[in-house]
């Protein structure tokens, strides 16, 4: 499986959901960009830089991920919103 994406000068990492809770326990700046976001991407660029000075952007949209995947034939993990719902039902 390919490692990293490179989106509009932004480096987009693929990593498996469990290797996650290492990654960020580093310190640093980590990104889950959101697909209105991406679709505005190149005209506002505050959002376009502070996706490219981040030390970590993770795959968030969905949508991206399937375009991705239809259009490039590129696969990756779009773990986080699998992340985000297990930990809310955990804490209940």
């Amino acid at each position: 499986m390919i490692k990293k994406v490179f989106f509009k000068d932004v480096t987009f990492e693929n990593i498996r959901s469990v290797d996650f809770n290492k990654i960020i326990q580093k310190k640093g700046l980590f990104l889950f960009p959101s697909g209105p976001g991406l679709a505005s991407i190149d005209s506002n660029s505050k959002y376009r830089n502070s996706l490219r000075k981040a030390d970590l952007v993770f795959f968030d949209s969905g949508f991206f991920v399937l375009l991705l995947r239809f259009f490039k034939n590129i696969k990756v993990n779009n773990f986080y919103k699998k992340f985000y719902l297990i930990n809310i039902f955990l804490q209940r």
